[in-house]
């Protein structure tokens, strides 16, 4: 019996954006002062936890979407400060941000495809 391959491509399409933004709503979980914010980052990041193991179509592309949605308001905010005249250093963090979350958020679009059946060399 062969043991799998290591697949890149799987594990930056299925696990890396879950693992990404679980992390950042696992943070948002444990740092808002409101139990509401507690709540909501809580459920997000346990069913972002649920979906490293489903790898549910569905859940991934409507989360996708949303945190591509809040990825271009994020961009939005960042350069209406820089139009004011309030940006400083700090902000070119606010930027890569916005960049790695607008990759993970197409990634986690992309990410559940449909299995396609094995071919000959796979199965082997």
């Amino acid at each position: 019996m062969k043991l799998k391959s290591f697949n890149l491509n799987k594990i930056l399409r299925l696990f890396l954006p879950s693992i990404f933004f679980m992390f950042f709503f696992t943070l948002l979980a444990f740092d808002s002062s409101v139990w509401f914010g507690n709540l909501i980052g809580a459920i997000v990041a346990l069913l972002l936890f649920g979906n490293l193991f489903l790898h549910n179509n569905i859940i991934s592309r409507i989360f996708g979407i949303v945190f591509l949605l809040i990825s271009f308001y994020m961009l939005l905010a960042l350069f209406s400060d820089v139009v004011n005249g309030k940006a400083t250093l700090g902000y070119l963090a606010g930027l890569f941000l916005f960049l790695s979350s607008l990759a993970m958020s197409i990634l986690l679009i992309l990410g559940c495809e449909k299995k396609q059946p094995l071919n000959e060399t796979e199965q082997s």
